[in-house]
C-alpha cells in the first residue's frame, strides 16, 4: 500500500505497519490510523507518527529517554495495558520551531505504541512532568546508552 506523506513524500507501507489509537492524540479525535516513519540519518531517537487519513497531519516524537534516563519507569503498567498488554513503546510528542533551539518535548502525555498489537494510546500521566521540556538544555547535559525504543514493563 502507498501513503501520501507530509515529509517523505509517497511511502509504501504494509497492513501490520498501520498502528490504530485506542485512545486518540488529545485534540485529533478522528484520526485514528497512523505508520511510524524513521529516517537512518537522523537516527532512531525521532520517528514521524504519520496519518494515514490526513498527509498534512504529522507529529514528531522523540524518545523521552534523551531528556531523563529513568522516564519509562515512572509509567504505570496500568497505563501500557490501554494497548493491549504491558510492553510498549514509549514516545514524546516534540514540538520544533523554526529556531531549533527552542524545541520542546512533552513528557505529560506520551505516546504508547503496542507494535505486538499495533494499538496505541496517549494518555496523561499522574506524575508532575512538564508539557513543554526543553531538548536543547537536555542534550547538552548530555545521555548515553539511550535506547532507540524504550519499551516499559
Amino acid at each position: 500500500m502507498e501513503a501520501l506523506t507530509r515529509d517523505f513524500g509517497t511511502v509504501n507501507y504494509q497492513r501490520k505497519d498501520i498502528i490504530e489509537f485506542v485512545q486518540p492524540i488529545f485534540g485529533f479525535n478522528q484520526y485514528r490510523k497512523f505508520i511510524l516513519l524513521c529516517d537512518q540519518e537522523i537516527g532512531p531517537q525521532f520517528a514521524w507518527l504519520q496519518s494515514l487519513d490526513k498527509p498534512e497531519l504529522c507529529f514528531i516524537l522523540t524518545n523521552p529517554d534523551i531528556v531523563n534516563p529513568n522516564y519509562k519507569a515512572t509509567i504505570p503498567e496500568s497505563a501500557c495495558n490501554v494497548t493491549g498488554n504491558s510492553e510498549c513503546e514509549c514516545w514524546s510528542m516534540t514540538v520544533i520551531p523554526e529556531n531549533f533551539t527552542d524545541t520542546t518535548i512533552n513528557l505529560k502525555s506520551p505516546i504508547l505504541i503496542n507494535q505486538e498489537s499495533h494499538k496505541a494510546a496517549q494518555v496523561i500521566l499522574d506524575a508532575d512532568y512538564p508539557i513543554r521540556c526543553r531538548l536543547k538544555k537536555q542534550i547538552k547535559e548530555g545521555t548515553k546508552n539511550v535506547n532507540p525504543f524504550p519499551k516499559i514493563k
